[in-house]
């Protein structure tokens, strides 16, 4: 006896949307190429204190810069949260509560013992 389940075709739209991590990946690596053969002009960046000179086209000048600008950002925002969470770790406050409140909203362990089966007949809505 055959399946009684239908196979479904495939779809261009579904596969595009199983692996829509991958285009977008494709979309912007192939933005970030045209824009590196597009701005080809070539230029020098010299490093100030006499660190040395570089060579390079104005599109990778560009990336490099963004890439280097948003790991010193990644790696400033990091150093400020771990600042900030050893500072919360060194106070001890006395009012600060040493539980969290989330326990203090919990019902006792023994909750489903004390409870009766099933709803009152004397609830609100008979």
């Amino acid at each position: 006896m055959a399946s009684p389940y239908k196979r479904r075709k495939r779809s261009l739209v579904r596969n595009l949307w199983v692996y829509r991590r991958i285009v977008a990946l494709a979309v912007v690596l192939g933005l970030m190429l045209w824009f590196v053969l597009e701005n080809n002009e070539r230029v020098t960046i010299a490093f100030p204190f006499g660190l040395g000179d570089f060579q390079s086209t104005t599109g990778l000048v560009i990336l490099l810069s963004s890439m280097v600008g948003s790991l010193a950002t990644a790696l400033s925002l990091t150093l400020i949260w771990a600042i900030r969470r050893a500072r919360l770790d060194r106070d001890d406050e006395p009012d600060r509560p040493s539980k969290s409140p989330i326990d203090d909203d919990l019902p006792p362990p023994d909750y489903a013992a004390k409870t009766g089966d099933g709803l009152s007949r004397e609830g609100p809505w008979s």
